[in-house]
């Protein structure tokens, strides 16, 4: 074989070559388990016995039918609804202020100390705020008798614990996405901004017209991934925080799946659970495309 026919069959295989190991890696550990846990969620094995038993759709019903299932359906829906905007407004209106700030001394101090519960493992964050929401002697009911207050059970209150694992939640996490945020409105153009401070226009008037439209990109990435990761970052805060007690008022179904799979070896009826979560993830992300990518304005 000439050796021009050796480079031509290098640059064929090198596409194959350099995504193979990338393909081989997400068909093992990400494809390969979700079409076992299809699989799984039709039978009745715990892991022990040598064979799996075919049960159909039992599994299924039988999660359907769970009230606690349905408690932990309705947290679901509550988490979301209250930490997906929270995760995407508020650490868009964190980096906004931060652009402000600038490189003073201000900004190099506010900075890490508003990115540093990211980084922290949740083990650590769930003590640190046990200590904080102590129903005897926390930190936060020390306060509330200080003020003249009456103090909180905050995590083993039921009407409290969702809140309180919400709050957790959102402080672990929202510093990703602040980052995020900053990192695009950082890469916005100088003299696209000064022509619009030339023509008068304000702080308010230039990030809604100007910044927010050329960082919609970002915008829809931090959406979509905030929206199916909200579910995985609240599972590490109830396992140390509340154990999805008290009654079950703050657990998730993401939770409810962990504890039937890894607490009570019924892996049939985790793996159905694991089901409906991946069909929910997959319809919010679709909506999500139908109705925000349209909107995303990518530069040219």
């Amino acid at each position: 074989m000439t050796r021009a026919r050796v480079r031509t069959a290098m640059t064929m295989l090198a596409p194959y070559l350099l995504t193979g190991p990338a393909i081989v890696f997400v068909a093992v550990f990400l494809y390969a388990p979700v079409l076992f846990s299809v699989g799984l969620s039709f039978s009745d094995w715990n892991f022990i016995h040598p064979e799996a038993r075919f049960v159909g759709l039992d599994n299924y019903a039988q999660v359907l039918g769970d009230p606690y299932f349905r408690e932990a359906a309705w947290n679901t829906a509550l988490y979301c609804i209250v930490l997906i905007p929270a995760q995407i407004v508020i650490p868009l209106a964190l980096a906004a202020l931060l652009l402000r700030v600038g490189e003073s001394r201000a900004g190099r101090i506010y900075k890490p100390l508003l990115f540093l519960p990211t980084i922290l493992a949740y083990s650590t964050a769930g003590i640190a705020w046990l200590w904080l929401f102590d129903p005897l002697n926390g930190f936060l009911n020390t306060v509330l008798t200080t003020l003249g207050h009456a103090p909180s059970r905050w995590y083993t209150d039921p009407d409290l614990a969702l809140w309180t694992v919400a709050i957790v939640t959102f402080w672990k996490t929202f510093g990703l996405n602040m980052l995020l945020f900053l990192a695009a409105l950082v890469s916005i153009p100088k003299d696209i901004l000064e022509a619009a401070t030339i023509d008068k226009a304000g702080p308010f008037t230039r990030f809604r017209t100007i910044e927010l439209p050329l960082i919609s990109p970002t915008f829809f990435f931090v959406a979509v991934t905030t929206s199916f990761g909200v579910l995985d970052d609240i599972v590490g805060v109830i396992d140390v925080l509340t154990g999805g007690g008290p009654y079950g008022s703050s657990t998730n179904i993401l939770y409810y799946m962990f504890e039937r799979g890894l607490k009570y070896f019924q892996f049939g009826q985790a793996s159905a659970a694991s089901v409906i979560i991946i069909v929910l993830v997959l319809a919010v992300t679709w909506a999500q495309f139908r109705l925000l990518e349209r909107k995303v304005h990518y530069e040219s």
